[in-house]
């Protein structure tokens, strides 16, 4: 386990490696952990009947998320070797890593700033919104590795953040998205999926419609069958005009039937209309 030494002006934080970069590795994961952790606590009872015998059995799964951190001004000080192993003690000059992290965020409220200050309601409103919130966290990240290593006169940036966080919000809500589609199953199903996101409205600044299509055949004992489903965004001051267009398409294989191959496609889709934005999907 890494130690962490505060002295001063300067950090000092051990690594264990085979070789120094793996040590660093390791000081800046324990740092991370240090400074910032969460844990994710999933319990799992499952039953199982065998033979007429039912066993139950328990599992506890856990997960850590710590923040990404880039540690700037960090030296070796000294290190000490015992067979294979090796403990690394990095000294990071404070002064130095502080101003580094409070410029990075006054950059970042700079640049947030300025899109609030020209955000529209149109399609690259729309997108320049990610890049608002990507920025926001991370300067919020930054914001908080200060605070938990001590750093002083933080007030006037966190008070900016926690303005642009609620300016961006305010400005987020503004944004409606109306979603239509073909008439086929699929096309349907997505756009069902689209409306749970809470920028959807029956009326709205951007118009997304949705088209699905698909192409089905059989490679050796294989029946193969490919799902595309096209995204096309209208602004409301001109909905006769294409202002971007998303594909998505994915490829699935059953030796089963061509239903099931389908099947495997779209369900392919669906994740990825699951696990995105709808801000980067539409990027």
């Amino acid at each position: 386990m890494s130690g962490l030494v505060n002295a001063e002006s300067y950090l000092f934080i051990d690594g264990y490696g085979e070789t120094e970069q793996q040590a660093a590795i390791d000081a800046k994961q324990q740092l991370a952990l240090r400074i910032y952790s969460k844990v994710d606590v999933k319990e799992m009872n499952t039953q199982s009947k065998v033979n007429n015998n039912i066993s139950t059995s328990y599992e506890l799964q856990s997960k850590i998320t710590t923040l990404p951190i880039e540690i700037q001004y960090m030296d070796i000080n000294r290190t000490t070797c015992e067979h294979s192993t090796c403990q690394y003690q990095f000294k990071i000059d404070k002064n130095k890593w502080f101003a580094f992290l409070k410029r990075d965020v006054a950059e970042y409220h700079n640049i947030v700033s300025d899109y609030l200050s020209v955000a529209g309601q149109q399609w690259r409103d729309l997108k320049r919104l990610e890049i608002i919130k990507s920025d926001l966290l991370k300067s919020e990240q930054s914001l908080i590795i200060l605070s938990s290593l001590g750093a002083s006169d933080l007030a006037l940036l966190e008070d900016k953040q926690s303005r642009l966080l609620r300016r961006a919000t305010q400005y987020e809500n503004q944004f409606q998205i109306s979603f239509r589609s073909s008439s086929d199953r699929f096309s349907s199903e997505v756009k069902t999926l689209l409306s749970a996101s809470k920028v959807a409205s029956s009326t709205g600044n951007i118009t997304v419609y949705i088209k699905a299509n698909m192409q089905k055949g059989k490679q050796g004992n294989h029946f193969v069958a490919k799902q595309t489903v096209l995204l096309q965004i209208f602004e409301a001051n001109n909905l006769g005009v294409v202002v971007a267009q998303k594909q998505l398409s994915e490829m699935a294989r059953s030796p089963n039937s061509i239903d099931s191959a389908l099947k495997k496609a779209r369900q392919k889709i669906i994740k990825t209309l699951k696990t995105h934005s709808i801000y980067s999907l539409l990027d």
